[in-house]
């Protein structure tokens, strides 16, 4: 599952497009987590260990995506500025475009959105696993 993620962010940011890779560079790349399974095979420390430092990495990771969408609200909200200002017989190339840029702004901000999602539920799915064992501290588990 983890390889998926990360994939998936190799690909989004190969069809992001060129003009968002100038301005803002690539979206964060997710963190590989364990798997449930991996989590189980663990030595009670071992897993507190890797729970502990998946939620360091996806902390991490969305501190990089609040800037990285920063910087694509940025871009929208800059070309929405300069659309305002055009003659739309005059610069018809120049609004198709800004919008075009907006739009690919904003389709970047939703698979961020996408792949936040998915690496959330997969730490979900290890901080399950973890307070699952009967072996384990449960002092950090959901109550």
């Amino acid at each position: 599952m983890p390889y998926r993620v990360v994939l998936a962010s190799l690909v989004f940011c190969a069809v992001a497009g060129p003009a968002l890779a100038q301005s803002c560079g690539s979206a964060p790349i997710a963190p590989a987590l364990p798997t449930a399974a991996e989590m189980a095979q663990k030595t009670p420390v071992a897993a507190a260990a890797a729970k502990h430092d998946a939620f360091a990495e996806v902390k991490n990771w969305q501190g990089e995506l609040k800037t990285y969408r920063d910087c694509l609200n940025g871009i929208v909200n800059q070309d929405k500025r300069q659309l305002e200002g055009l003659d739309p017989k005059k610069d018809a190339d120049k609004i198709a475009g800004l919008q075009a840029e907006g739009k690919a702004a904003n389709h970047a901000y939703d698979q961020t959105v996408d792949m936040e999602e998915r690496v959330v539920n997969e730490f979900h799915a290890i901080q399950a696993s973890f307070c699952a064992r009967k072996d384990v501290d449960k002092s950090s588990c959901p109550k």
